[in-house]
């Protein structure tokens, strides 16, 4: 059989061959001779050129069998055959092991199951070998043809996995391969058969095959072939033998022999290994048939024998007819699966089938093909009420999807620890042969889904019965109808793990009951299955990716003694499935402790669990596995995302057993835990689950320190080669050694932990926040304790400068960047609560930060200025260390923000507190660190620092100083005219850049700008600026009222509006200036401002209105506004002029204050504290020339004693008191102080003294009324309505009782309360006077009596003064002219001009009284 077309001879057929060695033909060029030692030949692009196969490959191609004629599977005669056989390689001893380690790849691992990819696989079924020999494959009318099928990993295989002997088999259209899977060598020695009948198409079912048990002294199984279109069988009793009696020509070891009896289209689908009696073969027409490879004297020999089905009649013999056969297949159907089980004698095997339907049959096989049929039962209707009463779920699935795919009979023999944990039912202690325990795997099925169950079947003699139902709930996916292999169930001992094999997928599935628990006793009584281990092992959907054969490895000690003895045999003491996967090669799922699914705490598939798998795995491109995208996790989001930080946790800071806790690299350490961080966040994005944000922040920040971490260590390697030999302790590992030692995880000695700084970078990561801060402590002690020279100490704030602003830039730049995939907003960090303190702005770092920046002011200061010849440091890291400084600034300030609007949200009320204490820091560091940065000729650093924090205060400071230092640097005379040049023209751009600024800022910069511009250089600079397109100085004046004396010359200057230049005069004048000079020239100003303007609009009018405009009216308004302030103005300074002579004498302001105090302040009384405090204020006001209150100026008028004469001179002062009132005051303020006035005026003279008018004549009494203030005051007003009838501010002496006996005036709204209680205590002293006054001396009546007095005395002076001025005008006028002090008429103070009347000649004789009041 095993031979191509060039091949010639064949083996004898059913004979053994002979061990007598045959001397080659000469003529035979095609042998080659046996090598004198073994040589391995590696692959290479002429491995796939020349076929001839490698020294450790074996290909034995068998010679042609006349009696077997060509049919459907394509055979043809053979010629005879050319050797391509090398002398195979010595054998290891039995029990020999190649080497300590296995040599495996682990792929996943988790608490209860570990997936490793076995190193030995033929090189010919590598993936490698398949791009390179592509090229050879050759078709002609779709048939496969040449040698490429030999090497091609896509083509169509199958096989199996026979852990008894430690072999693989791989089977494709052309040949078989042979090799041990457990083999420590990429390349095992592999035994390739080339098969006699090639497909004739690709589709044609694929040969089947098995190995044989050795037989004799022999090691190596035996191989057995069936083609499943033609049933031609071929057997190697031995494929050592084979190999080694085909190199020297010896008779073969293989025989060849065919099905009789298959029907037309019929196949044969499976072989079921029924060793020590045979084998046994199923039909695709539900025929099953046994087969034998040995004759009754135990010499190879093939021998075939359909099984009855017990239905029919005895007399038809085995093979029976046409008809009983196709009616006996109808009735079985389609044959799901076929096992064997050891039978209760030697040589015999029970075989149990079950169809896809839910039938089951069962055969008792003997050795030589005797066979009895022990049961046939449907089962159908009864598992699928099983299922569906167990499995809620399946219940939506149609009936008539029910299928049985595969079943398995449970092992027999176990410990009774294993017959107690399992769920199984009692049939588990049972031994009798007519009794087989099997566990089934079924389904149901609709559009693409399917529910799977392992369901328990005893099958006896009396009857099936089903027991335990074990939902599968992981997996869903329906089974391929084109998959190379069914689906598979396998139950290896102890039965207490299950392995359901798909084609892209391996569920592990715990068998065990769950351990006794109140709530798993509820689910029982409730008929609730409860929840034990089970887990998928996804693989990739690639095309070329499928499981084509598996098989079990069971814990030793449980087979055949001889077994221990077979070198390439697995020693587990775990249960594990073996799967041969397509396009990867041999994967091994090995339970890691069996025994723990038997325990209290069997493992459990968490959260954690799958996310380490994914992440710790998933991130190896060559990873056949998948651990995304299948299937969505049996979790929450709550558990996914605490298993997610609980994991990050531990990938920063190495806790995980997957990470390596030694590593050779740092560097490739630290970037895998980077890469597993990013895997993470990938698997949960892929999950869709629904994070909260505390989680994808906490998440965000262990990804940053690990991304930063992993920068410093670079930069920690790149410090390292930078120092000189001898100097290799840096700043980095400095930090290592001093962070106290309860923020870090300290070293063990005692273990060979040495490294102080590899030891932080694996264990530590996660603190980074106080590594990074602990670079300035390194400085502060370093400097304070002198440990190191000045060379030194500049080398290490280089690297702190260096790892502050880099690990800081380097975590904002991670976190700008990734935050999009993590789900948050990078710019929003202020969520309070919902995060953690933001790891790059904690109190440690933003306050060590703040002193790493001033100490490098310190430090540059020190030396940067210093000339380069007696400066000790490095001035190229020092000047680095310059550069550096802006950044480490913005990292300063970010910090400051960070925290601010993190903890302004925060519930904490000392993280709020310090909040605010850090925003009014940063208010103030915002302006005065970026100011500083301009010492270190850092301007434009400063300038782009400034727009980065919107610090316009600091821009508008740098920007106008930058300027300013330019143009003073071109005045001066040390530098050259070129110098000076450039620098104006450099000072040139600068404003027009400062322009630009204007327009990009607006008000907020330009504002600021002029004020320093104002500040440095003058009104001037603000109004020449020339860059300024916006009006924005006009709009600077306006509003600072501070700068209106300037603002209203721009207004006239620059913008020609004088309307506005008036309102600001005015403004000034009235209520922001304080001298009173000041005030009274704006004030003049103003209105000539607003007359001219009138003017203005008079002349550009056509006046043919009569009406005045509502311009003309604001006018006027505000003319009359100035001159009432005008009016005040010379009240105050005829005050102030009859004060003046009191205070010559004053060498100072101190004594003048003095003297005028003295002088005019006697009639206050000296318990009066307050009333003399407060007179004493006034007076200072009066004589330093401040624009005084009206309160004021009527406080210093109605309190001062003036001379006897200032009647003449200013007018009364009362009456001055009382314009006052009418000038500056309005409403009730008005009335109040009128009150007042009279108050003080009432009382300035003892009235019980004119009360008394006993023994006096009508001239004295009327002569000591005149003499009265009330009546100076009372004539004053009288005369002043001769022009102004509205002037009438009388106030009877009751009146002006009780005013400000319990509430002040508005200045002493916010004056200390005993002040307010004393000055109230004085008011109430004036008003007690007043009532005695009015009480006990009429006052009220004298006062109706004085003001009809000064009313007929001005009446009869201003008649006289008429008459006089009609009956001799020219006398009078030369009268005025001689004697101007004479004058009758009333002076600018609207009173009479001296204190007696002057009369003409003709009433000289008269007796006149003081105050010009007539005796009548």
């Amino acid at each position: 059989m095993f031979s191509s077309a060039l091949h010639e001879g064949g083996p004898a057929k059913g004979t053994r061959s002979s061990r007598r060695r045959q001397r080659p033909v000469s003529s035979d060029t095609s042998v080659q001779q046996p090598k004198a030692k073994r040589q391995r030949v590696p692959l290479s692009e002429t491995t796939f050129a020349n076929p001839d196969p490698s020294p450790e490959m074996y290909e034995v191609k068998p010679d042609k069998i006349d009696v077997l004629a060509a049919k459907r599977d394509g055979i043809e005669n053979m010629g005879a055959p050319r050797k391509e056989l090398s002398v195979r390689s010595k054998k290891p001893k039995p029990g020999e092991r190649s080497s300590k380690g296995d040599g495996s790849i682990v792929l996943t691992a988790n608490n209860a199951f570990t997936v490793s990819k076995l190193p030995a696989l033929p090189d010919r079924l590598r993936p490698v070998a398949q791009t390179r020999t592509e090229t050879l494959l050759t078709t002609k009318g779709g048939m496969l043809r040449g040698p490429a099928l030999l090497n091609s990993s896509k083509d169509r295989q199958h096989g199996a996995i026979y852990s008894s002997s430690g072999y693989a088999l791989s089977l494709t259209h052309t040949h078989a391969f042979i090799w041990p899977y457990t083999s420590t060598a990429s390349s095992p020695e592999t035994f390739i058969f080339t098969l006699p009948y090639p497909s004739k198409h690709a589709s044609d079912p694929l040969p089947l095959g098995s190995l044989v048990s050795p037989s004799g002294p022999s090691d190596e199984p035996g191989l057995l072939i069936v083609m499943p279109m033609s049933g031609k069988v071929a057997y190697w009793e031995s494929i050592s033998s084979a190999a080694t009696l085909d190199l020297l020509r010896q008779q073969r070891t293989g025989v060849e022999d065919s099905i009789s009896g298959m029907y037309s289209g019929e196949l044969v689908t499976q072989i079921v290994n029924a060793e020590s009696a045979g084998f046994v073969l199923v039909f695709s027409t539900g025929r099953m048939a046994y087969l034998n490879v040995r004759d009754a004297h135990g010499r190879p020999g093939i021998s075939v024998q359909f099984l009855r089905n017990g239905l029919g009649g005895n007399a038809l013999g085995f093979l029976g007819t046409i008809r009983q056969a196709l009616s006996s297949a109808a009735f079985r159907g389609d044959i799901a699966a076929a096992r064997t089980s050891h039978g209760s004698k030697v040589g015999e095997r029970v075989v149990v089938a079950a169809t896809s339907k839910g039938r089951l049959h069962s055969w008792k096989i003997h050795r030589g093909g005797h066979h009895e049929l022990l049961v046939d039962f449907d089962l159908r209707e009864r598992l699928v009420e099983a299922i569906q009463g167990v499995d809620p779920p399946s219940r939506s699935f149609p009936q008539d999807s029910f299928e049985v795919l595969d079943f398995t009979l449970v092992p027999r023999g176990l410990e009774q620890k294993s017959i107690t944990a399992s769920r199984l039912s009692e049939a588990l202690t049972y031994e009798d042969d007519s009794l087989q325990h099997a566990l089934l795997l079924a389904s149901f099925s609709k559009h693409h889904q399917a529910r799977y169950s392992l369901v328990e079947v005893v099958v006896c003699p009396e009857g099936p019965r089903v027991g335990a139902v074990r939902p599968v709930t992981s997996y869903g996916s329906p089974a391929r109808s084109n998959a190379p292999e069914k689906p598979r169930i396998y139950l290896p001992r102890p039965a207490l793990v299950a392995f359901i094999v798909f084609d892209r997928a391996v569920v592990v599935a715990s068998m065990a009951a769950p351990p006794d628990s109140p709530d798993s006793q509820l689910q029982e009584d409730s008929h609730i299955i409860p929840a034990t281990f089970e887990d998928v092992v996804d693989f990739r959907d690639d095309e070329d990716l499928q499981v084509v054969g598996s098989g079990i490895e069971e814990p030793s000690g449980n087979g055949p003694a001889q077994d221990d003895l077979r070198p390439h045999r697995h020693r587990t003491k775990n249960p594990t499935v073996v799967l041969l996967l397509q396009g990867v090669g041999t994967v091994r799922i090995a339970i890691t402790d069996v025994d723990r699914f038997a325990s209290d705490t069997p493992p459990q598939v968490t959260a954690k669990s799958k996310l380490e798998q994914a992440v710790f795995f998933g991130v190896k491109d060559d990873n056949p596995l998948v651990f995304q995208g299948k299937r969505q996790l049996p979790f929450s989001s709550r558990e996914i995302g605490n298993a997610a930080i609980e994991l990050s946790h531990e990938i920063v800071s190495s806790k995980t057993p997957f990470i390596a806790s030694l590593p050779a690299s740092l560097e490739n350490n630290m970037k895998s835990r980077v890469a597993y961080l990013d895997g993470l966040i990938a698997y949960l994005n892929s999950l869709q689950v629904d994070l909260d944000m505390r989680t994808r922040w906490m998440l965000l920040y262990n990804a940053e320190k690990m991304a930063v971490a992993t920068w410093i260590w670079q930069k920690h390697e790149q410090f390292l080669a930078e120092r000189p030999k001898g100097e290799k302790k840096t700043l980095i590992s400095e930090t290592a050694v001093y962070i106290n030692e309860q923020q870090k995880t300290e070293l063990n000695v005692a273990v060979g932990q040495v490294d102080p700084v590899r030891h932080w970078f694996i264990n530590d990561v996660w603190r980074l926040d106080i590594f990074v801060a602990w670079a300035y402590q390194i400085i502060k002690y370093h400097f304070t304790e002198r440990l190191t020279d000045e060379a030194g100490l500049n080398r290490l704030v280089w690297e702190a400068v260096t790892v502050n602003n880099g690990a800081l830039f380097e975590a904002r730049q991670f976190r700008l960047n990734r935050a999009r995939q993590y789900g948050v907003d990078a710019q929003d960090i202020a969520v309070g609560n919902a995060i953690p303190e933001p790891w790059t702005a904690t109190y440690f770092i933003t306050n060590n930060l703040k002193r790493l920046v001033e100490f490098c002011y310190q430090w540059l200061e020190r030396h940067w200025r210093q000339p380069s010849e007696d400066n000790p440091v490095d001035l190229r890291l020092l000047e680095s260390v310059r550069h550096l400084l802006p950044s480490l600034t913005s990292q300063y300030l970010t910090s400051l923000t960070e925290f601010s609007a993190w903890a302004a949200l925060s519930d904490d009320a000392q993280a709020q507190e310090r909040g605010r204490s850090y925003q009014q820091i940063y208010q103030e560091d915002v302006y005065t660190k970026i100011l500083r940065l301009k010492d270190f000729k850092l301007w434009d650093e400063a300038i782009d620092l400034a727009k980065e924090y919107q610090a316009l205060d600091s821009l508008a400071e740098v920007v106008v100083q930058q300027i300013l230092a330019l143009e003073q640097s071109a005045a001066e005379g040390n530098i050259t005219d070129s110098a000076a040049q450039e620098n104006l023209a450099l000072a040139k751009i600068k404003k027009q850049q400062m322009g630009h600024l204007f327009d990009e800022y607006g008000e907020s910069f330009a504002f600021r700008a002029y004020g320093v511009l104002l500040e440095s250089s003058g009104v001037q600079a603000v109004l020449d600026f020339p860059y300024d397109k916006g009006g924005y100085a006009t709009r600077f004046l306006r509003t600072k009222p501070e700068l209106a004396k300037i603002s209203w010359i721009n207004d006239v200057e620059r913008e020609k509006d004088i309307d506005h230049a008036a309102e600001t005069l005015l403004d000034l004048g009235l209520t922001r200036e304080q001298q009173v000079w000041n005030k009274k020239i704006e004030l003049s100003l103003g209105k000539l401002a607003l007359l001219a303007e009138e003017a203005e609009l008079a002349a550009n009018g056509d006046g043919a209105s009569s009406v005045p405009s509502e311009h003309e009216g604001k006018n006027g308004a505000n003319i009359e506004k100035i001159d009432q302030a005008l009016e005040l103005i010379k009240i105050q300074d005829a005050l102030y002029s009859h004060i003046l002579p009191t205070i010559q004498e004053g060498v100072d302001e101190a004594a003048e204050l003095e003297l005028a105090v003295k002088e005019h302040g006697i009639l206050i009384p000296k318990r009066q504290k307050a009333l003399h405090q407060m007179f004493e204020d006034g007076m200072s006001r009066l004589l330093r020339h401040e624009a005084l209150q009206p309160h004021t100026l009527i406080d210093l008028l109605t309190l001062a004693a003036l001379p006897a004469d200032h009647y003449d001179t200013m007018g009364d002062q009362f009456y001055l008191a009382l314009k006052v009132a009418k000038y500056g005051l309005k409403g009730e303020e008005r009335a109040d102080a009128e009150r007042l006035i009279w108050r003080r005026c009432f009382t300035r003279d003892d009235w019980k003294r004119v009360n008394e008018t006993n023994e006096k004549g009508d001239l004295d009494q009327l002569a000591t009324v005149g003499e009265t203030a009330a009546y100076h005051t009372l004539f004053a007003i009288v005369d002043e309505q001769q022009s102004d009838s509205d002037f009438r501010p009388f106030v009877k002496p009751s009146d002006a009782l009780g005013v400000f006996t319990n509430a002040l005036d508005r200045r002493f709204d916010n004056m200390d309360d005993g002040f307010r209680a004393k000055l109230l205590d004085a008011m109430r002293w004036e008003d007690g006077r007043l009532r005695t006054f009015v009480d006990k001396a009429q006052l009220d009546a004298w006062y109706r009596t004085a003001r009809e007095c000064a009313e007929k005395t001005v009446v009869v002076s201003y008649d006289r003064m008429t008459a006089a001025n009609s009956a001799a005008p020219a006398a009078a006028a030369a009268a005025a002219a001689r004697a101007p002090a004479a004058q009758h008429q009333v002076n600018g103070n609207g009173i009479a001009s001296g204190t007696r009347l002057v009369l003409g000649e003709a009433d000289e004789g008269k007796m006149m009284m003081p105050g010009g009041l007539f005796a009548v």
